[in-house]
């Protein structure tokens, strides 16, 4: 009941539903992405330790444009500025797809790392400025649109990879969709301006309050981008799935997720921020116990399970960071989405250079530990 309800919230309003929206429609450009990772693998004849040095060139990107990022909220507006960010996001995307050379590929995960940094801390900090002045939490509920776009971009994504097998087609399709939605949808947004940025002498950023939430950011999001980008090669390399197959594991993932998301708002309420983190990081340490087994059905209940657990971990610490005292919301949401981001782009990176040394048994076995450490922090906090 609880889940229906919350999922209500956002139909029933315009406000609500076009910027949580915006996560549905960035999961199912980014889930596509994914699907997609084991045919350019194949194409370029690549490595994992290749593809992971690739994915490293996303993450710099995306870790140098924060200061840019934070800048152009400033300069355009945060409606603005995410309207823009999720046309360019998306089609960055393109890149990766017609890259000839493993060169280019790298280039092309730079450049789409530049413009995910100026999407998610834009996307992230509307939400938390629609939240604070509705007054109520809404904040898990539209993580949960992402969800629900993980699993309907990786489901169908994974099906047509391998029964079509023409990804241009089906990202130029796809792409078409969603900007005609968001170009409806935009009024609802883009004149939101944000928080006014003040004049004189710029203050030191309060890094000390937000770093036990960042560092739990960081390595949950690390964990994520992990999941999403190796899913489907643990899949087919450990656990020798059929091709359609593949996808199903960022599917399950996500589905746990939504599950999770729409009911953790109310959660949140009821249980306070850091007693649900510690019970959904909990959760998601057994997951990270089934997936290990290496058996395909408890394989894939165990990544349900690890999105279940993962699914109000992010939204909350976005929560915990906008609330912080003696801490300015757009400075505190801009801080954790660009922490999150850069792991949730360096965590494939990680998994990527373990498993070209050792396998990728033990790359998900060695993500599970940071995972771990992140549980022995929420003890700390009450």
């Amino acid at each position: 009941m609880v889940y229906m309800l919350s999922f209500t919230v956002f139909l029933r309003s315009r406000r609500y539903f076009a910027p949580a929206f915006l996560f549905f429609c960035f999961a199912m450009v980014f889930s596509t992405w994914v699907t997609y990772i084991p045919v350019i693998v194949d194409k370029l004849e690549i490595s994992e330790g290749q593809l992971g040095v690739a994915l490293f060139f996303a993450s710099l990107g995306s870790f140098l444009m924060i200061p840019v990022s934070n800048r152009l909220i400033d300069v355009l507006g945060v409606g603005r500025q995410t309207f823009f960010g999720f046309i360019f996001y998306a089609t960055s995307v393109y890149g990766m797809f017609l890259a000839p050379t493993y060169i280019l590929l790298c280039i092309a995960l730079f450049y789409f790392g530049l413009m995910s940094s100026v999407f998610v801390i834009a996307l992230n900090s509307l939400l938390a400025n629609v939240e604070l002045k509705a007054g109520r939490n809404i904040m898990t509920g539209s993580h949960g649109f992402w969800s629900v776009g993980g699993i309907i971009g990786a489901s169908s994504g994974g099906f047509l990879a391998g029964k079509i097998g023409m990804p241009i087609l089906h990202l130029t399709v796809l792409l078409s969709i969603l900007i005609a939605a968001q170009i409806m949808l935009r009024n609802a947004y883009y004149h939101i301006k944000g928080e006014t940025p003040s004049s004189g002498k710029r203050r030191k950023f309060p890094v000390r309050p937000l770093l036990a939430v960042a560092i739990i950011g960081l390595i949950l999001m690390a964990s994520e981008g992990a999941i999403a980008d190796w899913s489907a090669l643990f899949l087919q390399r450990e656990v020798e799935l059929d091709k359609y197959m593949l996808g199903f594991g960022y599917a399950l993932f996500s589905l746990g997720m939504t599950i999770g998301r729409f009911s953790g708002d109310d959660l949140s309420f009821k249980l306070g921020s850091w007693k649900l983190l510690r019970i959904a990081i909990g959760t998601s340490l057994l997951g990270f116990v089934l997936v290990l087994n290496v058996q395909p059905a408890i394989t894939l209940a165990g990544f349900m399970v690890i999105g279940l657990g993962f699914s109000v971990i992010v939204p909350e610490i976005y929560r915990l960071a906008s609330r912080i005292d003696g801490v300015k919301t757009s400075d505190g949401v801009s801080f954790i989405a660009a922490v999150s981001n850069v792991g949730f782009l360096i965590g494939p990176v990680f998994l990527g250079l373990i498993a070209e040394a050792y396998s990728l048994l033990i790359s998900f076995f060695v993500l599970s530990l940071f995972v771990c450490f992140a549980f022995i922090i929420s003890l700390f906090k009450k």
